[in-house]
């Protein structure tokens, strides 16, 4: 039996819709697009040498890095539990202030520091501290990511310690000594700014330089400065027209070394005379070039830069020019420096103040004797410190709030809308604070009301 073939259906080909809007006069989504083919290329990573000459030989380089830093430890700390300062004067004793700000310093120019505590417990650098016979501490001192060095050799190895992966032993290579080892419990590390793990791998554990987001926008502002000078040595520009220039420039090398000669001598005389002799047929102005909107336009690089390094232009560049959001959004660039500042004081300061503090409190000798305050807190002072003037006028606000709030609860009182104890209570006492105000009100004299004289006849009514 002859059956037909069943035909089979044909396949459709695979096909990619790639539709859009083009414009093929400027080349748009066409080959010849210049923005078709953008793609971020990552910058250079610069190298400890090359961030150090930058932060010595550019102002705003050092600025950006330092600011911060100083501006961290600026107001310090306090310890609310700890009445007399104790605390507070061991670090003075320590200069512990100075030291931490140049800690987070080199700690954001290179991306990691350490403060090594010489602390005086009978044992040597490179043995753990030992917190029970801790006489006192001796000294602090500072040293950057490039003096701290360690190798895989000396990791933790436990992996129940909560140290585990991190180094056990650090080794100093001071500039001025021989390199030596030290526990790491002997030293403060600040490990620059925040950075994922791979980054941190490749960089031995330390992270990165807050220049290292800048440097393109670092450049761009300082090359406008030049740029403007530039500019600036050429608003006016010098016009000579030379009759018969062209039959002199016709005569070879000697034409142009004469034509050349003649511009040496007007611009000499021009220095020294202030005067410029020319043939009559010749012809001698000065074009001043308009520079308007320069300024703008610089200040529009100092914003860019200004972003991106977190420090309002206003602290940066010492001045505050139109239009750079200081003064329109009444002290928000301010807030959001302190808020930046207050970052560095949590992230950065907090823990290795914390742990010097404590050490400071278990030092025999100490003003502590050996005893640490139990449940002692830590603190940074506020930043912003207001003027005379403004507590004045805070204060003032407050005290009229209060004489408002007295008058109302003085007029629910009377119309038994409220009770004296429910304002009492509104006000933060305390029931037993409540009973000794009431007594002690009931227990005051009435006051003496002037009665009439009974020989005074009364009024007359006359019907």
């Amino acid at each position: 039996m002859k059956t037909d073939s069943i035909q089979q259906p044909k396949s459709t080909p695979n096909r990619i819709r790639q539709d859009g809007f083009a414009n093929s006069v400027i080349g748009h989504q066409t080959k010849h697009d210049p923005y078709s083919n953008f793609l971020f290329m990552p910058s250079m990573r610069m190298n400890d040498h090359m961030l150090q000459n930058i932060f010595i030989d550019c102002s705003l380089a050092n600025r950006t890095i330092s600011l911060p830093a100083d501006e961290a430890v600026k107001n310090w700390v306090k310890i609310p539990q700890d009445k007399n300062d104790n605390a507070l004067s061991m670090l003075e004793d320590l200069n512990a202030e100075i030291h931490f700000a140049d800690a987070v310093r080199w700690s954001r120019l290179f991306g990691g520091s350490g403060i090594l505590m010489l602390v005086n417990d009978g044992r040597m650098l490179d043995e753990p501290i030992d917190e029970t016979n801790i006489s006192n501490i001796e000294e602090l001192r500072v040293f950057d990511k490039t003096q701290i060095w360690w190798n895989d050799a000396v990791l933790y190895e436990d992996p129940s310690n909560v140290k585990y992966g991190k180094p056990q032993y650090y080794q100093i290579n001071p500039m001025d000594g021989l390199p030596f080892m030290v526990h790491e419990s002997r030293l403060l590390l600040f490990t620059g700014d925040p950075v994922p793990d791979y980054w941190r791998l490749s960089n031995n554990g330390w992270g990165k330089s807050s220049l290292q987001g800048l440097i393109e926008e670092l450049t761009n502002n300082q090359h406008s400065m030049k740029l403007a000078i530039t500019v600036m040595e050429r608003k006016g520009q010098a016009i000579l027209k030379l009759s018969g220039l062209t039959d002199v420039l016709d005569l070879g090398e000697d034409g142009d070394k004469a034509v050349k000669t003649r511009l040496d001598l007007i611009d000499m005389a021009r220095s020294i005379l202030n005067t410029i002799a020319i043939d009559a047929d010749d012809e001698f102005k000065i074009e001043n070039l308009s520079i308007s909107g320069m300024a703008d336009l610089i200040d529009r690089f100092g914003f860019a830069y200004s972003a991106v390094s977190n420090i309002p232009f206003v602290i940066l560049f010492g001045h505050n020019p139109k239009g750079s959001g200081l003064a329109q959004s009444g002290g928000t660039d301010l807030e959001n420096w302190y808020n930046y500042v207050s970052q560095i004081q949590k992230r950065h300061i907090k823990n290795p103040l914390s742990r010097l503090i404590r050490l400071c409190m278990l030092a025999k000798n100490g003003l502590f004797k050996g005893k640490p305050i139990e449940n002692w807190t830590l603190k940074f002072n506020p930043l912003w410190s207001p003027s005379d003037k403004e507590v004045a006028e805070a204060n003032q606000l407050d005290a009229d709030a209060n004489f408002k709030n007295a008058q109302a609860d003085s007029l629910m009182i009377t119309n038994k809308v409220v009770s004296v104890a429910e304002c009492q209570r509104k006000a933060g006492y305390t029931p037993d604070e409540i009973v000794g105000i009431n007594k002690e009100i009931s227990e005051q004299p009435e006051p003496t009301i002037n009665k009439p004289d009974n020989n005074i006849p009364s009024e007359t009514v006359i019907t």
